[in-house]
């Protein structure tokens, strides 16, 4: 049973989690909007960086319904993020001049050429969205409105991604497959900002 402290530090995490999906959102929308390459590229880098305390204060405030599944997401999650920032480092010209010589350095611009080209990171994120999502459905941490919005919404964006991955015509990244994902993360971020976990006064 969770003591009363176990259970203020996973409301502080939902807290930090509720923030970070407006956060990543704010910066990912405004890169796509502005025309400066370098602004929207160091915002895009900004939105990915910013992916790893999201993560993290999702992992940590669905740890305690089930460890594996919570750490399987934050792993997706993580790669999502490490995908992201990789591939928006390639954009650099300076990045790209100093990596292009370098056995690695080549390597790594190749990977990031293939996920900007088939939506991987997109991919990758959908999977841990919608094991999150399904803790959050599972705790019952949450109104499940907006759980199963969230998980629905994840499994239509997983749903398009994968088409893309075996059938690249396919458009992967449309409105009607993102809609509900931006949807259910902003309600999902504003009540964990304002509410946090509903999590019963049961202590050790």
């Amino acid at each position: 049973m969770a003591t009363k402290q176990d259970v203020r530090s996973q409301r502080s995490w939902a807290r930090i989690a509720g923030l970070m999906y407006w956060l990543v959102l704010a910066v990912d929308l405004s890169g796509m909007q502005l025309r400066s390459p370098a602004t929207s590229k160091s915002l895009m880098l900004a939105g990915s960086v910013f992916t790893i305390p999201l993560s993290l204060g999702l992992y940590y405030a669905l740890r305690p319904v089930q460890s594996i599944l919570a750490s399987t997401a934050l792993g997706f999650r993580l790669a999502e993020a490490a995908l992201g920032i990789l591939s928006t480092l390639a954009g650099f010209a300076g990045v790209q001049a100093r990596l292009s010589p370098m056995g690695l350095g080549g390597k790594l611009l190749e990977l990031a050429h293939w996920d900007n080209r088939t939506a991987f990171g997109a991919f990758v994120f959908t999977i841990g969205s919608t094991v999150f999502f399904y803790l959050f459905v599972k705790s019952t941490y949450i109104p499940a409105t907006l759980a199963w919005l969230g998980m629905g919404a994840s499994m239509l964006a997983f749903s398009a991604c994968l088409m893309h991955l075996l059938r690249p015509a396919f458009p992967a990244m449309t409105m009607y497959a993102w809609l509900p994902m931006l949807l259910g993360e902003t309600s999902t971020g504003l009540w964990l900002i304002v509410k946090s976990l509903k999590i019963a006064n049961r202590y050790e």
